[in-house]
């Protein structure tokens, strides 16, 4: 497998397109990232599926190949279509040029239940083609329940889970930014978490776009612990990001309206912003919540930035702290916890989640050789008989 070249599709609109606007981005680059760090010297590239002068590049592309797909496909031995979905006859033509071409689907998005709400709530999709071209799907660890067999059945094909990867690099970049900002004047703080506050400001950071990752037990959460001494003397106030149109929906509004968070005016409606920025600049306690996506890269982010994070994610219970189901109560109690002990906390916090990030880590090598082994498994005879294992973010029976 040694030399292979290998794309990466991604649709980047244009040259100055921020790296934050969407998931799917970092997903890429972070893959980009491990098989870079390979021992087999693959020759990775981003295949744009739009055109766009790379004459100029973002700080984040400037030591990666990228160019557009159509004027560079037809080189690859191995495309894995992640970023951007691809024309049918565009990899129909690949697949002739070579008998031995691979082409991938790696899927990161809740693709089942964005499928069922586009059907039952009429949120269709611009791009609604479904192709059997692929060799193999794999998919991300956390959409397993959801998304195994709706692969399996759509594709007609062998799907695989692989294992999740995070890296730091453009999380560190984006707070040295914000660090140079504040020596500078332009920040009210620097990155670091303030443990001398006596009362916290919470936080909601959930897209609020579908019902898999939204604010509302969160919120329940945060009301939970105000209605006790605990909440009640340590919350300043509760600010939920991306919310400006479900704060304006009739019937989230008349749940809101009962909150005694609602009633003391301590809830704000909040717009989109960098990770880096908003925990930095305005929170001291991140408060999250999922349905059946049970390990995101916000989680990681803030435990890897020092800051508190409550979250309901099974597949990473040791990152953060962590509160069980949709268990506003328990949620609750572990919220008063951090509010109560965090403080004198910070360097078990810390160790913990180094310790717990280092299974993610796109520079783990452990990691990268599992991938070698699913490319090299890819192009002889194909991967089966995985079992994953969501404690070390790797497979059972290696």
């Amino acid at each position: 497998m040694k030399d292979f070249k290998i794309g990466i599709t991604i649709g980047l609109k244009s040259n100055t397109e921020s790296i934050w606007t969407n998931g799917i981005k970092q997903n890429v680059l972070m893959l980009h990232h491990l098989l870079k760090k390979s021992h087999n010297n693959y020759q990775v590239t981003l295949l744009n599926t739009i055109k766009v002068d790379w004459s100029t590049k973002p700080s984040y592309l400037k030591d990666i190949d990228i160019c557009y797909f159509d004027e560079a496909y037809e080189k690859m031995d191995l495309i894995i279509v992640m970023g951007a979905q691809v024309e049918h006859e565009k990899i129909k033509k690949f697949k002739l040029i070579k008998s031995d071409n691979k082409v991938i689907s790696y899927k990161c998005g809740s693709n089942y239940i964005l499928a069922t709400e586009s059907v039952l709530f009429g949120k269709e999709d611009k791009w609604c083609q479904y192709e059997d071209y692929f060799d193999e799907v794999w998919y991300i660890p956390q959409q397993h329940e959801t998304c195994n067999g709706y692969f399996h059945t759509l594709y007609r094909t062998n799907v695989v889970t692989v294992p999740f990867i995070w890296h730091h690099k453009f999380l560190t970049e984006a707070i040295i930014d914000i660090e140079k900002g504040y020596k500078l004047g332009k920040f009210k703080k620097g990155f670091q978490y303030n443990p001398d506050k006596d009362k916290k400001v919470l936080g909601i950071m959930e897209p609020n776009l579908n019902m898999v990752k939204f604010c509302l037990i969160p919120t329940m959460v945060a009301e939970e612990s105000y209605r006790g001494d605990v909440g009640k003397e340590k919350i300043s106030k509760l600010m939920i990001t991306n919310s400006k149109d479900v704060s304006k929906h009739k019937e989230f509004l008349s749940i809101l309206k009962t909150f005694d968070l609602y009633k003391d005016s301590k809830i704000t409606a909040e717009s989109r912003y960098q990770t880096s920025y908003i925990v930095t600049q305005y929170l001291d306690i991140l408060i999250c919540h999922q349905i059946l996506n049970p390990l995101n890269y916000l989680y990681l982010d803030v435990a890897f930035m020092g800051y508190p994070v409550l979250h309901n994610a099974p597949m990473c219970k040791d990152i953060g702290y962590y509160y069980e189901g949709s268990d506003t109560v328990d949620g609750a109690k572990m919220l008063d916890w951090i509010l109560e002990n965090h403080d004198n906390n910070l360097k078990e916090y810390e160790e913990r989640n180094k310790k717990a990030l280092f299974r993610y880590f796109a520079d783990n090598r452990t990691l990268i050789e599992t991938y070698d082994m699913l490319i090299h498994n890819l192009f002889n005879g194909g991967n089966s008989g995985l079992v994953y294992d969501e404690t070390t973010n790797n497979y059972k029976n290696l």
